[in-house]
């Protein structure tokens, strides 16, 4: 039976629309073969809702804008150099944070390193990086497209397990998932309680049960998170605004508690070529 229709191919973009999803598949008949789906910029904020694939392989990946992932109550916020890698069955939502291109390549087979995994971020070099780029083409030979398609997987990385038992009622989650992509909303916690009908009290203790921490700990947290996909990319003070910092020194303040240094030297350094583990519960996370 062939499996290479991906499930939620028309995903919605801002206030419902559809984005338009361009596709090219190379060698689809036997299990080796791959399908990447591109969806280019200017169509609107590319998300995928939550959904399960039970039957391809995907790595999602833009190079021109950070994407944000949630799955179950763990979240991650990539730069261009990193991708996110789902095996099938996997569960879980992802967002850009602006109009940006995203690709996600599909696959039957994968090689070890990768499948050993559920879910996580992966480094993507800037081979496979190209490789990916050039599978956007319809008049490819099936030998040259099979060497591309190793050339990707020969520069993913073995992935940082993204990975959260449930633990709460699901309140949190809720608020975790509208934050994906848009972790600057200025709501409070009464303000979330209010949408969700419930007490701030409640929510209160549901965001203790589910990620062990306050809301305002879990809410720097996740801020602190997303600039870090952004530092280097944009100035210190627009990445304050973006990520809900009301003025760029209680963000350098933040930053600097959380992680020992700066925003400007942590972009010197992206700039130079040191990458960061972005994941829930990596190195890149803040503590309390």
């Amino acid at each position: 039976m062939d499996h290479w229709s991906a499930q939620g191919t028309d995903h919605g973009a801002d206030h419902g629309a559809d984005l338009w999803v361009e596709e090219f598949g190379h060698g689809l008949g036997p299990p080796t073969g791959v399908l990447v789906l591109r969806y280019p910029a200017g169509r609107g904020i590319p998300h995928f809702p939550e959904e399960r694939e039970d039957h391809l392989h995907r790595v999602f990946w833009s190079p021109d804008g950070p994407l944000a992932v949630r799955r179950g109550a763990g979240l991650a916020y990539l730069p261009p150099e990193r991708a996110f890698w789902a095996r099938r069955g996997s569960t879980l939502e992802v967002s850009g944070c602006e109009r940006q291109t995203v690709y996600v390549v599909c696959l039957r087979q994968a090689p070890a390193h990768l499948a050993a995994v559920p879910a996580g971020v992966v480094a993507i070099d800037a081979e496979a990086a190209a490789a990916v780029l050039a599978l956007c083409r319809t008049e490819l030979d099936h030998g040259p497209a099979m060497e591309l398609k190793d050339q990707v997987l020969a520069g993913l990385r073995t992935p940082e397990p993204l990975e959260h038992t449930a633990a709460g009622n699901g309140l949190a989650r809720q608020v975790a998932a509208a934050l994906l992509s848009d972790p600057g909303d200025p709501t409070d916690l009464g303000g979330w309680a209010v949408r969700l009908h419930t007490t701030a009290k409640t929510l209160q203790r549901d965001f203790l049960r589910e990620y062990g921490v306050p809301w305002s700990t879990w809410r720097t947290r996740t801020r602190l998170q997303a600039s870090l996909a952004l530092l280097g990319r944009r100035p210190v003070g627009e990445v304050a605004h973006r990520v809900g910092y009301s003025s760029a020194s209680a963000y350098v303040s933040a930053f600097r508690r959380a992680y020992g240094t700066t925003p400007g030297q942590r972009a010197r350094s992206v700039g130079a070529g040191a990458g960061a583990p972005l994941g829930e519960g990596g190195s890149g996370a803040p503590g309390d």
